[in-house]
């Protein structure tokens, strides 16, 4: 089960670039991309649902109200990008005749859409932290580490490159696509911007857990 969950995370963060490349891929594909990650999201809701009878139990450290947070932030963002996603469509929810101002959509929708992205990143990071930390050797742990952060770096020049910041904050609501460019280059940019925040959040959960090993120590003593 555990494999199955970690190919269904895999598969959203190799799928999620495409989803954002509105104009290189087309409207139609845009809109059946967009229903192949409503599905994939549900699966991974049905995989993980424990955690949501978890929500109100046990005790909340600082690790676990940062996770929960970017959680339920997530879940926010989702669920905004699918709904105006749905009054946006001009093909396959096209029948249902929905009447909406489209100004506000986009808007909600190009919001939604990257700030989904990086918490996406963070919380898919989060649980790669609690992978890492298991592995048993160390070399291994390092190379891997080490290779985060390489790609990590190009990813933090790819992000202010492409403008992130200005789509995250409603600056700029037009992405403007350079069709000359090899759509592989704005795969590996954007690829690179989700490993950097993924590296972000092992590295958070990590530096979170190390505080919680010494408060528990500090408490015992």
């Amino acid at each position: 089960m555990k494999k199955f969950r970690m190919i269904v995370d895999l598969v959203m963060v190799i799928t999620l670039p495409f989803l954002m490349g509105y104009s290189l891929v087309g409207e139609l594909y845009h809109e059946i991309i967009g229903v192949s990650m409503m599905l994939i999201f549900g699966v991974h809701i049905a995989l993980n649902r424990k955690w949501f009878s978890a929500l109100f139990k046990g005790r909340y450290t600082a690790r676990r109200v940062v996770t929960t947070a970017i959680n339920c932030l997530l879940m926010i963002c989702v669920l905004t990008s699918m709904v105006s996603g749905i009054f946006l469509s001009k093909h396959l929810f096209r029948f249902l005749g929905i009447n909406v101002p489209s100004t506000l959509m986009r808007t909600l929708h190009m919001l939604a859409a990257y700030w989904g992205l990086i918490l996406m990143s963070l919380h898919a990071g989060s649980h790669g932290a609690s992978f890492l930390l298991k592995l048993k050797k160390k070399p291994l742990r390092y190379f891997i580490s080490t290779v985060l952060l390489l790609i990590a770096s190009c990813g933090a020049f790819a992000f202010f490159r492409r403008g992130f910041a200005d789509f995250m904050f409603g600056k700029v609501m037009f992405v403007f696509f350079d069709y000359s460019e090899p759509f592989v280059f704005y795969y590996l940019d954007y690829l690179a911007v989700i490993i950097l925040f993924m590296t972000i959040g092992y590295f958070l959960v990590k530096f979170l857990s190390i505080l919680e090993r010494k408060r528990d120590h500090t408490a015992k003593s």
